[in-house]
């Protein structure tokens, strides 16, 4: 950084800007975004990286996974730089020279690689955070949803048809065992007291002991739940989907030690379609999709009535770190969507033009 300024002060000037980006080797060479040329090379400002300076650092911001369209073959990943506040999209395919598949489900970070889960493409690409290059590929999944890592060697990966929660080696990528559960499973958080992993189709939560990798209870919380989230306590949160029109869906509150519902709260009506539930840094305010975003304590005795922001929502996300809202307007699901930035009292900060249907959010910290 100290060099790029150097450079700056030396080509201060715009004539003597000109001849810094005519000396030799640099006639042909051309640096983005603000990058300066020297004997050929580009001397990159900070956010920026590669040969030309078109790659973004993804050391300090979010990702953005876009499904696109089932089987389009046109999901890709976005990233918001928080230093440069700059959106860049398609980032994934420009460093790999690859696309990254059908059907962007979800990503996970774990210490330096991340973990993009490609829902129709049956596979977890795995890339370096730092640069973004992969590192290799999980493949043979049935129709993927979310991974789970828990530490160097141990990671699970949730399914949707296969009847099966996959284990795996994150620092091989290989393989290691499954987990027989009831049909779709949406979600695996872990616990003191063990994995806990919503059986979406068998409306079970289940929990797992992850050093034999079994199912060692269960419990009814109502129809189809799928997403959820640990509050600070270590309390389950779990938002059911009521079977899409079933039953009226519920925001359930679960000890995970002794597999009892503390609290449920019911939607009006079995016209609610909630999902995406997510939860700020603090383990402290809930946030979930209905139409629009809804923000809940956690303290709260009844769920909101009011959304969190006037914007139409797709998925959302919360930062843990400085609590900014992301919220994904998908549009008309089939052109680029828009991504909405709130700070957490609801006040609007900016809009970005992304990829096709933008999803779910990953990051980093």
């Amino acid at each position: 950084m100290k060099k790029f300024f150097q450079l700056i002060f030396i080509c201060g000037g715009l004539a003597v800007m000109n001849s810094c980006n005519n000396q030799d080797g640099c006639e042909d060479t051309v640096c983005q975004n603000g990058g300066i040329c020297v004997e050929g090379t580009c001397v990159c400002p900070e956010g920026f990286s590669g040969p030309d300076c078109s790659i973004t650092s993804f050391d300090n911001g979010v990702f953005v996974v876009h499904e696109g369209n089932f089987q389009g073959g046109n999901a890709s990943l976005s990233f918001y730089n928080k230093s440069t506040g700059i959106m860049s999209n398609g980032v994934f395919s420009s460093v790999n020279g690859i696309p990254l598949g059908d059907v962007g489900q979800s990503m996970e970070i774990f210490v330096n690689k991340g973990y993009i889960v490609v829902n129709n493409s049956g596979k977890v690409e795995v890339v370096n955070l730092s640069d973004l290059t992969s590192i290799g590929t999980i493949t043979g999944l049935t129709s993927p949803r979310y991974v789970r890592v828990l530490t160097a060697s141990l990671g699970y990966i949730t399914d949707l048809f296969s009847g099966l929660i996959t284990v795996f080696n994150p620092s091989t990528l290989e393989v290691t065992g499954t987990i027989e559960v009831n049909g779709h499973v949406e979600q695996v958080v872990n616990t003191l007291y063990g994995l806990i992993a919503t059986g979406t189709s068998a409306n079970q939560v289940y929990k797992i002991n992850i050093s034999t990798n079994e199912v060692t209870d269960s419990v009814y919380v109502g129809v189809g739940p799928s997403n959820m989230v640990l509050d600070f306590e270590g309390k389950v949160w779990i938002l059911t989907n009521g079977g899409w029109g079933t039953e009226e869906p519920k925001l359930v509150h679960l000890d995970p030690y002794t597999m009892q519902i503390e609290e449920s709260f019911d939607f009006p009506s079995t016209n609610n379609y909630p999902g995406n539930l997510v939860i700020n840094g603090a383990g402290t305010e809930l946030y979930y999709v209905d139409g629009q975003v809804y923000k809940m304590d956690i303290t709260d005795n009844s769920l909101p009535t009011l959304p969190f922001a006037n914007a139409f929502a797709y998925k959302c996300g919360v930062d843990p770190v400085d609590d900014i809202v992301y919220i994904s307007d998908a549009g008309d699901f089939n052109s680029n969507g828009k991504v909405y930035r709130y700070q957490s009292n609801g006040t609007p900060l900016d809009t970005f033009n992304v990829g096709v249907i933008p999803a779910e959010y990953a990051f980093t910290e």
